[in-house]
């Protein structure tokens, strides 16, 4: 049994009794953690406790077991250190936040430390509360995320021979870019137009892979509504993260206009 400090973000939360919360906490030094908050729902006369929130950051202690790895850990203390409120300005930020909250706790693994992932979230819930367009930060969290788990995908050549031409097809399940001349064969695949693979590469040779925080200044010809590339992005890269997951991510659908395919099997 040790007692653990750190910094977290809360990724998801169910409300276990009255006055109790099972939280899903994103540690810097920890990774996920999954947490049980007893009474801390429970106010006084004087004191009025609503819990903790989704996305909330702050300064962590529980108690963990080593022995018992598939228990909840135990929460001593949780004090919020950072509120963004900006993110519940808009409805899309929100949608924007909760959707990296979902894929983060989807892809990672339960006390498997990401150090940088956890700076690169907390960099994206920072942008994401000013952002214009939130579509073009999630974005670039999907590209972190992918990169930081080892499941990002090649976009320069062919998975099945190998050719860096006519690349007219993505396939999760072959880890990349197919040619015209072999996607026929391919059962599982998602057609990329010429435009969005040429920004995907783009994205790719500009992207620094150090998770240094994402601008909030991001470019976009109408503030109000994300550009049609930076929706084609989006999906293509929530198409391969559904296929990790194993299901589309609830909020998925409605960041974006993302058009619901069903995943090939």
């Amino acid at each position: 049994m040790s007692i653990v400090r750190d910094k977290a973000v809360v990724l998801g939360r169910l409300d276990y009794s009255e006055t109790s919360q099972v939280l899903v906490l994103f540690a810097r030094r920890h990774g996920k953690v999954r947490v049980i908050a007893k009474g801390i729902k429970r106010g006084t006369k004087t004191r009025f406790a609503a819990g903790v929130d989704l996305l909330d950051i702050g300064d962590v202690c529980f108690i963990h077991r080593a022995d018992k790895m598939a228990n909840l850990s135990t929460l001593t203390e949780w004090k919020q250190t950072r509120s963004l409120s900006g993110l519940r300005e808009k409805l899309s930020r929100i949608q924007g936040a909760q959707y990296v909250a979902e894929i983060t706790g989807k892809l990672t693994e339960e006390f498997d430390p990401h150090t940088a992932l956890y700076d690169s979230i907390i960099a994206t819930l920072e942008a994401l509360a000013v952002a214009p367009q939130p579509v073009e930060v999630v974005t670039h969290y999907q590209l972190r995320v992918l990169c930081e788990v080892g499941s990002l995908p090649r976009f320069d050549a062919c998975m099945a021979c190998h050719r860096g031409d006519d690349l007219t097809h993505f396939s999760s399940l072959q880890g990349g870019m197919i040619c015209r001349h072999c996607e026929q064969g391919i059962l599982e695949k998602w057609e990329v137009s010429d435009a969005t693979h040429t920004a995907m590469l783009h994205l790719l040779r500009t992207f620094d892979g150090h998770y240094e925080p994402v601008s909030p200044c991001l470019p976009a010809t109408d503030a109000a509504r994300p550009n049609n590339q930076s929706v084609a992005l989006f999906t293509l890269f929530n198409y391969h993260i559904a296929h990790l997951m194993g299901r589309q991510p609830q909020l998925a659908p409605k960041l974006a206009a993302t058009p619901s395919r069903r995943i090939a099997e």
